[in-house]
């Protein structure tokens, strides 16, 4: 007896961590906890610059997320094209030196006090691009390194990465701007990204890309027909609207929660990134030990439900330790959630379009801006807390409507049948 369970817990553990296994998968991993400061800092800290540039004005960060979203939406079917056409790693590398170029940009402008509101709004159109072509060509990646059997564990592992720069990241930049300025966290993410760059480059493996001789505009207009015409990409790819509108749309008020609800500096909008980070640290580690295991659709389904009632939770707080407990819970109910609809897209789809079926994934992260645009103009005038609490209802209630056509998603033969 005493000997089964140390034999249980090890096995428990290579089941969690097999991705790490994967020829490359460890310096991927390495590369996007660095690079990840660029994913998940960048929003926040620039909707922070937009609120002090905008004199606290909840609508201007509301148009800053329109503009992002709309810089996402049309360009992520281009993203999709491009990593079924190209190499996934050269993408990622040329998406990252733009990057980089950008927030050293922003930390030299800020320091100088060269940066107005309409140029600030206008650089979200460009990081809105760089978010789609980031996403498709990671979440593509993945599969590269991982395959079909255990995806859900590889991106699930990739999420993982992302979190020790998700808190404590957001800590130091929360801090940096209490303590330096502006500035000095764009700073921070310029050189993150700058470290990530090394690992990215030392990966060997090569993913398979289509040959064809289709134009990139006519892979791209192949990939909406695509869409359009496939009965499961369309079912998941509709929820995913919904959840990114009113679901991950809280992500861009939290600095407005810590700086006009809850009244605290940018220490407390580090905390509440960090409670984010938190939520996605245990359900990434969750979803990485059993997420292949259980039938994919139906986590979607519960992970929505739970998401919407932990955000009408998050609405109602007023208190900053309760805020962060909350934001956490809804962070690892959208995380556990978005991973799986995203291993789940290129499980349904055939091998020369998951990447354009990815990039639908990014195309409905899109809304997320949209919906910060919607949630900054509509909080402005009735509150912004009212705004999330309602949003959290409609989560509920939209999955409870689609819980049947979700259920019936099942996964392309090729995918299903390849050997582990």
């Amino acid at each position: 007896m005493s000997d089964s369970n140390p034999q249980t817990s090890s096995r428990g553990l290579r089941r969690t961590f097999a991705s790490l296994n994967a020829p490359g998968f460890r310096l991927f991993a390495v590369s996007n906890g660095f690079a990840s400061v660029d994913m998940n800092v960048r929003v926040a800290v620039h909707g922070w610059l937009i609120l002090e540039l905008a004199s606290d004005s909840e609508a201007w960060v509301g148009v800053y997320a329109f503009v992002l979203g709309i810089g996402q939406l049309l360009f992520s079917m281009v993203a999709g094209a491009i990593v079924d056409r190209f190499q996934r790693r050269t993408v990622m590398l040329i998406e990252t030196t733009s990057s980089v170029l950008i927030s050293g940009g922003l930390a030299i402008g800020t320091y100088f006090d060269a940066i107005d509101l309409w140029f600030a709004i206008a650089i979200a159109f460009v990081i809105g691009c760089q978010r789609a072509v980031r996403f498709t060509a990671a979440n593509r990646f993945v599969y590269d390194l991982v395959g079909p059997r255990q995806l859900v564990n590889g991106v699930a592992l990739w999420r993982l990465s992302s979190t020790p720069m998700m808190i404590f990241g957001s800590l130091l930049a929360g801090a940096l701007i209490d303590w330096v300025d502006i500035w000095a966290p764009y700073a921070f993410m310029a050189a993150g990204l700058l470290i990530s760059m090394p690992f990215l480059l030392a990966i060997n493996v090569r993913g398979n890309v289509e040959r064809t001789s289709i134009t990139l505009l006519g892979q791209t207009i192949e990939g909406v027909r695509f869409a359009v015409n496939h009965r499961p990409v369309r079912v998941l790819f509709s929820i995913s609207v919904v959840m990114e509108t009113l679901g991950f749309a809280f992500l861009i008020m939290i600095p407005v929660m810590a700086k006009n609800v809850l009244d605290t500096g940018g220490t407390g909008l580090g905390v509440l990134q960090a409670g984010v980070g938190t939520g996605m640290l245990v359900a990434s580690v969750i979803m990485a030990a059993r997420g292949d295991a259980h039938d994919k659709a139906r986590v979607i389904f519960w992970a929505a439900l739970g998401a919407g009632l932990a955000l009408t939770g998050f609405a109602l707080s007023r208190s900053l330790v309760l805020s962060f407990f909350l934001a956490g819970t809804v962070m690892a109910f959208l995380n556990a959630y978005d991973l799986t609809l995203g291993a789940l897209l290129q499980l349904v789809s055939p091998a020369n379009m998951r990447g354009r079926a990815v990039s639908l994934h990014s195309l409905a992260i899109s809304f997320t801006s949209l919906g910060g645009f919607v949630m900054g103009v509509t909080g402005a005038v009735v509150g912004v807390p009212l705004v999330l609490a309602i949003a959290g209802a409609g989560i509920v209630a939209n999955s409870l409507l689609r819980r049947t056509a979700l259920t019936n998603v099942t996964e392309h033969a090729d995918a299903a049948e390849a050997p582990p």
